[in-house]
């Protein structure tokens, strides 16, 4: 079974407290712009607003991956930074996914996480970082369901 999750680190300093981990491997980046995020608790900027940004980023996954047929994609953002932005790219094949980690240079900052789907499934500029591995559909909603219940 492949392993695929997104885990917000309370650090308390908004950088390098968010991991995506995908096939054994790990990348560390910034909560920051899951708290400045409007949609969810506009008022507030603490880790429970970043865990709740983070659960509708994580059910908007879910949501992206459940409307795609077979040979096309979704667009899963996990990495909002100033210049550019991180991306799961998940293209289905009958009843699996290849998914591939990349970036693209739309800015973290133009859309906010808990509203992705202007980019769900349609990213111009996606350029992939990495092999791409393969999943069955219900490999990817388990480990996005899990992802979801550590949010919490």
């Amino acid at each position: 079974m492949t392993h695929l999750s997104l885990t917000f680190v309370d650090n308390g300093t908004g950088h390098n407290d968010m991991v995506l981990q995908l096939a054994g491997r790990s990348w560390a980046c910034d909560s920051y712009y899951l708290a400045l995020d409007d949609g969810v608790l506009p008022s507030t900027d603490c880790s429970t607003k970043i865990r709740a940004v983070l659960r509708r980023l994580l059910a908007q996954w879910l949501e992206a991956v459940r409307e795609v047929r077979t040979g096309d994609m979704a667009f899963l953002p996990y990495d909002f930074s100033d210049q550019y932005t991180g991306w799961l790219r998940c293209t289905r094949t009958s009843d699996r996914f290849l998914v591939a980690r990349g970036w693209s240079s739309v800015e973290g900052w133009s859309f906010a996480p808990s509203c992705i789907d202007v980019y769900a499934h349609k990213l111009d500029d996606f350029r992939i970082d990495g092999a791409s591995i393969e999943m069955s559909s219900q490999e990817l909603h388990k480990s996005v369901n899990e992802s979801i219940s550590r949010a919490a």
